[in-house]
């Protein structure tokens, strides 16, 4: 896709137009357009862009660190490789959006919509993804800490070969979801759904599966270790691969 260059001056004058705009409710100002830019490696280190278009743009490597992108729409954006350290991103429109290798690091993703976004070998440390889309997003290989993806539509994620430490998705929509190979500890899982979905080649240690539903769920060659499985629903295949444990 080719993508319209954009300087540093005309930048630094969107963002500060944009920023009137907000400020003044629409009455100065102009709502910043940024749709199919190149901003690759740009800084945008504490911008406001809440409600900015920037659908299709290229923001490789840019440094969003600290910067509001509340309800921006992001819908096909390039963030490879971004920097989103405790960026705001409630609400926004990042539908197959790429942000594979991204530093998520304490981002607030809550109420955002990720479906089918690309996220492989993301850092989702103290992420925040309470009622976020991530329908059939690929986290293929992210690593996830210290996290809360509480009431989250993982319907069809890919999250295979995922690390999933200390981090709570309560009542989660994992069905269909793969989490084969994946490492998965000290965690909640209390409520979420996991109809259907693969868990096969996982180790599972220290972690809450209360009220959880596996029916249809993989569990061949998991390797399960102090997990609580109580009051939870399985299929009958499923209850025997785990009765060993």
């Amino acid at each position: 896709m080719l993508r319209r260059k954009i300087n540093r001056s005309e930048l630094t004058k969107v963002i500060q137009e944009h920023l009137k705009w907000l400020e003044s409710k629409g009455e100065l100002g102009e709502k910043a357009d940024l749709s199919g830019c190149d901003l690759a490696r740009q800084n945008f280190e504490k911008a406001n862009l809440e409600r900015a278009n920037l659908e299709g743009a290229n923001l490789c490597q840019a440094k969003l660190r600290t910067a509001n992108l509340t309800a921006a729409n992001l819908w096909g954006a390039t963030l490879e490789e971004a920097d989103l350290h405790w960026a705001i991103v409630q609400r926004a429109n990042l539908k197959d959006a790429c942000l594979n290798r991204a530093n998520l690091i304490y981002a607030n993703f809550s109420n955002a919509d990720l479906s089918r976004a690309q996220m492989e070998n993301t850092a989702s440390h103290y992420t925040f993804y309470d009622n976020a889309i991530l329908e059939s997003a690929n986290l293929q290989g992210a690593s996830i800490r210290f996290s809360d993806m509480n009431f989250a539509n993982l319907h069809g994620a890919n999250l295979s070969r995922t690390a999933i430490a200390s981090s709570t998705m309560i009542s989660a929509d994992l069905s269909f979801a793969n989490l084969s190979n994946s490492k998965i500890t000290m965690s909640d899982f209390e409520n979420a759904g996991l109809i259907n979905s693969r868990l096969n080649h996982s180790l599972i240690i220290r972690t809450s599966f209360k009220k959880v539903d596996f029916t249809g769920t993989d569990f061949n060659d998991a390797k399960v270790e102090s997990a609580d499985f109580s009051e939870t629903v399985f299929s009958h295949n499923s209850r025997t691969v785990l009765e060993r444990y």
